[in-house]
């Protein structure tokens, strides 16, 4: 059964490949034309897209923390504190002894207390500041920041093929569900046609006397049945079409049609082999793997606490009564900090030590449910394989038992009865030989996204598959 000669040309918009607003006509959307246009808009790819910029900018800022931090400032103030006027006055390079109340001094009088000392009255300030503190070493805290962000970042990447390749595996299912879809259209149309023949051979035959009235009864109740088949094959290709619609951003409204069947490869490795791929090449495994270093990194952060921390600072100042009457100082010092007895850090070391043995075991439960998933869709395409031979072999042999019923009807050795009953099972093995086309290219497509190989260069056209692997014909 050809699936190429239902292939139609739409006259779609091409706004949404082009960014214009011209409708032109264009052919059939292909497999790789619905993959790019789901992969531009699909909210999934957008979101981990976004993921993985956060996780950059995490880098960025982690990084950030190794370089010394320059800072630059102007400040302006005005006060009668008398310590806060003495400090402004010493900064500027303007104290004198008649700040320390020099003209009220009496050796005889120690006990008085001086006016322009302790009332200064009002006195202000202009600063500038520029500061360079430089951290020289904060116990491992900031390169194990750094590690976990870098591994974050490379989970958020293995995130990403992970989502493409979801995304891809969707729209292979929506795709080949719209190639499912027509050829059931087919199977359907086909099996009304038969049933039409059958009601015209058989009111032919009650004219001739051969058949009662009964079997015309027969013949036209099956051929309402097949009529209703129609209509629900009909509704199954739209909804196949509005899924694939949906999944690909087309336009509401416009008419959408697909081109050629695809069907994935099938891997010729060993089961053992296949899983050991997967295990290695698994993007979600690979971002447990991403997961597990940065939860080492966190144990790097918590262990910071217990050892010391050593940063320098240089500062350079003008302090003025006047913008541009300031006078210049600096400050170079360093520190060392040790936090010698704290309670708390304890708790944060236990916090991150829990927190990577959690990701250790989600590694290891994924790993162990990706082996099984992997022998599981293994089997199941191999199977579906089998049943796409075995259901092909059954059509044909039924078409031809069929075709000798209708001899044997036609000249009146066979009743009506055995005819419909030999149809109806011809339909259902036309109906289950294009299931099983679309199962099995699901299951390939299963089996290629667990071992992390499912890309579009895996995907081809069924007239581009090797004649051992079969197309539906």
């Amino acid at each position: 059964m050809s699936l190429r000669s239902h292939k139609k040309t739409y006259s779609v918009s091409v706004a949404l490949l082009m960014g214009v607003s011209v409708s032109l006509p264009v052919a059939a959307l292909d497999f790789n034309q619905c993959l790019d246009l789901a992969l531009k808009q699909n909210p999934q790819m957008l979101l981990a897209h976004a993921r993985q910029a956060e996780a950059k900018g995490a880098v960025s800022a982690a990084r950030g923390h190794l370089l010394p931090r320059l800072v630059a400032s102007f400040s302006a103030s005005q006060s009668n504190n008398a310590l806060t006027v003495f400090g402004m006055k010493l900064s500027q390079r303007q104290a004198t002894f008649s700040d320390f109340g020099a003209n009220q001094f009496n050796p005889d009088a120690l006990g008085v207390a001086p006016t322009g000392l302790n009332q200064p009255g009002s006195y202000h300030n202009f600063g500038t500041r520029v500061q360079l503190e430089i951290p020289i070493w904060t116990g491992g805290a900031t390169w194990g920041r750094l590690d976990q962000a870098r591994a974050m970042l490379e989970a958020a990447q293995s995130g990403d093929v992970m989502a493409r390749q979801k995304l891809i595996f969707a729209v292979l299912q929506a795709y080949d569900r719209v190639i499912a879809a027509n050829a059931g259209m087919a199977v359907a149309d086909k099996a009304r046609r038969a049933a039409a023949s059958y009601v015209k051979t058989s009111r032919s035959l009650l004219t001739h006397g051969v058949l009662v009235k009964s079997d015309l009864l027969s013949a036209e109740v099956y051929l309402e049945k097949a009529e209703m088949a129609v209509e629900s094959a009909h509704n199954a290709q739209a909804n196949a079409l509005d899924n694939l619609a949906m999944l690909v951003g087309w336009p509401v409204g416009q008419a959408l049609t697909v081109g050629e069947p695809v069907q994935p490869t099938l891997p010729a490795a060993p089961l053992a082999s296949l899983q050991s791929d997967a295990l290695t090449r698994n993007a979600g495994i690979v971002a447990l793997r991403h997961k597990v270093r940065a939860a080492q990194g966190g144990i790097r952060v918590a262990r910071a606490a217990y050892l010391p921390h050593i940063n320098a600072m240089a500062n350079q100042e003008w302090n003025g009564s006047t913008p541009g009457n300031a006078a210049p100082s600096y400050t170079i010092g360093g520190e060392v900090t040790w936090n010698a007895l704290d309670f708390a850090r304890g708790g944060g070391m236990d916090r991150a030590r829990a927190e990577r043995e959690q990701a250790v075991a989600a590694l290891q439960e994924a790993q162990d449910k990706l082996r099984l998933r992997v022998a599981q869709v293994w089997r199941s395409a191999r199977e579906a394989a089998l049943r796409v031979k075995m259901r092909a072999l059954a059509v044909r042999q039924m078409e031809e038992a069929q075709r000798l019923v209708r001899l044997r009807y036609e000249n009146g050795i066979e009743t009506v009865t055995g005819l419909l009953r030999g149809q109806a099972e011809l339909d259902q093995a036309r109906a289950e030989l294009v299931s099983a086309h679309y199962a099995e290219a699901v299951e390939r497509g299963a089996l290629l996204l667990a071992i992390g190989k499912l890309n579009p260069q895996e995907i081809v056209s069924v007239s581009n598959m090797p004649a051992a692997e079969g197309a539906p014909q």
